[in-house]
């Protein structure tokens, strides 16, 4: 009898779940896995991808000129995924060179960071070679002088560089599941050059001091874009091969894409065997309606 009343319980609780569903107009059934709810009602997370692209100052100039519309004072609308297309065709040309892509898993208003980094260990401080001291000994007071085993000054403290790649990321979804606000601060990191400053002798001992030289690309914004669209965040010059500064011919163009990714939602293109989506299409889950009531 006990289990009998259970499972009039539990057949209640299943109507009143279907009803409620129904009532949108979705026909449901129980589903374990979950897979038949509107995707709205499903857990989310968001990729987060960043794409730097080098290519010449005149095509970045000719990029951006031809993707202005409307004249002076007026609402631009956002579609950088056309200047992300043309840049993409640039390197399939040739004309241009994708330094580094980062992508990185994060669930919404949490912060997620991926590296791909080299820590750089380097000095920044030296004790003497050599150190005087004034000791008591004897109850007379006596100057001490102590060397370093090689003859040379010893590093006593020490800096890390992280050198390559970081993406750092703040992401939001936006109530309406559409819009996501980011926080982030990509950067890219080079060792260009040791700088010698200076040489030590002590007798037959010598030691040149130098300190490295880096050069950094890195863009600290907040934005707001709509999942599966690309967006253009900043632009940073390179370094220069041969004198380690600002290359002022070429320029980086630093793309994010931020994509809502459904938890537990099968992938629609394997299922109904639709073609891949082309490069700039958007990649954001499809609303899955269900079969209305008629």
């Amino acid at each position: 009898m006990l289990l009998l009343m259970k499972m009039r319980i539990f057949g209640i609780f299943l109507l009143t779940v279907t009803g409620a569903m129904a009532q949108d107009g979705f026909e449901v059934e129980f589903n374990p896995l979950g897979r038949e709810i509107p995707v709205e009602s499903l857990e989310k997370q968001l990729r987060i991808q960043v794409e730097w692209i080098e290519l010449s100052h005149d095509s970045y100039t000719k990029l951006l000129a031809e993707s202005i519309r409307g004249g002076r004072n007026e609402l631009q609308p956002g579609d950088d995924n056309r200047i992300r297309q043309a840049a993409g065709d640039l390197v399939k040309k040739g004309d241009a060179r994708m330094i580094d892509t980062a992508m990185v898993i994060a669930r919404s208003g949490q912060r997620a960071k991926v590296e791909s980094i080299h820590e750089y260990i380097y000095p920044t401080e030296f004790d003497p070679a050599s150190e005087v001291r004034r000791v008591e000994k004897n109850g007379k007071e006596e100057v001490v002088t102590t060397h370093s085993e090689n003859g040379l000054p010893l590093a006593a403290a020490f800096e890390t560089r992280n050198v390559g790649t970081t993406l750092e990321v703040d992401p939001v979804i936006g109530a309406d599941d559409r819009t996501i606000d980011l926080n982030l601060a990509p950067e890219v990191i080079y060792l260009v050059d040791q700088i010698e400053w200076g040489d030590y002798k002590e007798g037959e001992s010598k030691i040149t001091v130098k300190m490295p030289a880096f050069y950094t690309m890195k863009v600290t914004t907040q934005v707001t874009l709509l999942g599966g669209d690309y967006l253009l965040i900043g632009a940073n010059s390179p370094f220069h091969s041969e004198t380690g500064m600002s290359d002022q011919e070429r320029k980086v163009m630093v793309f994010v894409k931020a994509d809502i990714l459904a938890v537990g939602l099968p992938d629609e293109g394997e299922v109904k065997g639709e073609k891949p989506k082309e490069e700039g299409e958007s990649a954001e889950p499809k609303r899955k309606k269900g079969k209305e009531k008629s």
